[in-house]
């Protein structure tokens, strides 16, 4: 079980799109806000646990085999979300930003953690040295015990953000935050294309 809650802390850890993203939630809407944002995180790699300790020997295969389109589908998807994210930073003359209800900030980094190589990468590299799940109870228990490390992590990304933000306020510094973040993703994406090709 221990194993599995520090590789939760290993995958949030790694500073990526995802904890970009958290962070800068945090910066722009607070603590609570970038909570959930992490929330979001962690419950993509709860499900990637579960598929792994159940499914690990049947996907990992398939993934293998497919791990380039897999690679350059979701780096495309970081670069539209970056360069979106981007674009809506530097738009002139936009009134503030109206809080994303939770829901909303929830799903982003969900299905965003879903669809990040990194993510993939990490998993693929990290399953065949996690304990084997005999049944689905002790699959389910040792994902949870993975997305508490993840949660741990990314509430961290979010605290952090979320005093930056109030030891930055107004409107400018958010936008300078949330434009950093965004160029990092469109980065993160850039790079696994590249790397892919």
């Amino acid at each position: 079980m221990w194993k599995a809650f520090v590789f939760g802390v290993i995958v949030s850890g790694t500073v990526g799109p995802i904890a970009l993203l958290i962070f800068g939630t945090g910066a722009r809407q607070g603590l609570a806000a970038g909570t959930v944002a992490a929330l979001g995180a962690a419950f993509a790699d709860f499900l990637y646990a579960l598929g792994a300790f159940l499914l690990g020997a049947i996907l990992l295969p398939f993934v293998a085999g497919h791990r380039a389109a897999i690679e350059v589908g979701c780096a495309l998807l970081l670069v539209g979300f970056g360069g979106w994210m981007l674009l809506g930073q530097l738009r002139p003359g936009l009134a503030t930003e109206a809080p994303k209800p939770a829901a909303s900030l929830f799903l982003t980094t969900f299905l965003l953690t879903l669809l990040n190589p990194m993510t993939l990468v990490i998993f693929a590299g990290f399953v065949p040295q996690l304990p084997v799940a005999g049944s689905l109870a002790m699959a389910a228990g040792f994902a949870l015990a993975l997305a508490a490390g993840s949660v741990a992590v990314a509430t961290g990304f979010a605290g952090a953000g979320a005093a930056l933000g109030q030891a930055l306020p107004g409107e400018r510094p958010r936008r300078a935050i949330s434009a950093a973040a965004a160029l990092g993703i469109l980065g993160f994406g850039l790079y696994g294309l590249a790397a892919a090709f």
